[in-house]
């Protein structure tokens, strides 16, 4: 648990600013509406969302979004170990952790609150694929930037990993019937 308060408490403050975001600015607005906030490019609107992330799987029966939301769940509590697992030094995965958790807990609570996730920020670029966007809430947000944080760490850390094994494996099996030369 050492280290690892920081990114708990970062989850609880993202769950808190969209559900808080959701009861401030979804609740008032109009179904079928939009209040535009700048110009023509950004947006409030209501949108009930009984599927994932951008509306994907919303067309489904009653029981498939229940599992859905039940997968939610695993995969926070999936991420809440990480977290709990995971190095305090290895800061950018542990800040794409919390951002994924708190993300993902606002959703869960939606989900399970009205069957269905409040979803409200829209932006229209008047281009596609983003004419408009596909409208979301601050969850949704906290979720895709903290995915992406997680390939950045992958992406960096990937040729650091494999120079390391390669290295440890090249001297570390020279003359050990018992391990394996790495394969080239």
């Amino acid at each position: 648990m050492r280290g690892k308060g920081v990114w708990l408490l970062l989850a609880l403050v993202v769950t808190a600013a969209d559900l808080w975001t959701k009861e401030a600015l979804f609740s008032p607005l109009a179904e079928g509406r939009v209040e535009w906030v700048a110009g023509e490019w950004f947006g409030l609107t209501k949108v009930w969302n009984r599927g994932m992330m951008w509306g994907v799987l919303q067309d489904h029966d009653d029981l498939v979004l229940l599992g859905l939301r039940m997968m939610r769940v695993v995969a926070a509590v999936v991420v809440f170990a990480m977290i709990l697992g995971t190095p305090a030094r290895s800061r950018l995965l542990l800040l794409a952790l919390g951002l994924v958790l708190g993300g993902a807990v606002g959703n869960i609570y939606d989900g399970f609150a009205f069957g269905m996730v409040r979803d409200f920020l829209l932006f229209d670029f008047d281009f596609a694929p983003f004419d408009p966007f596909p409208v979301f809430n601050i969850a949704d947000s906290a979720i895709c930037v903290g995915v992406g944080l997680l390939a950045i760490g992958l992406l960096r850390d990937k040729p650091a990993d494999a120079a390391a094994a390669a290295e440890a494996g090249d001297s570390g099996s020279a003359g050990r019937p018992d391990r394996a030369a790495p394969l080239s």
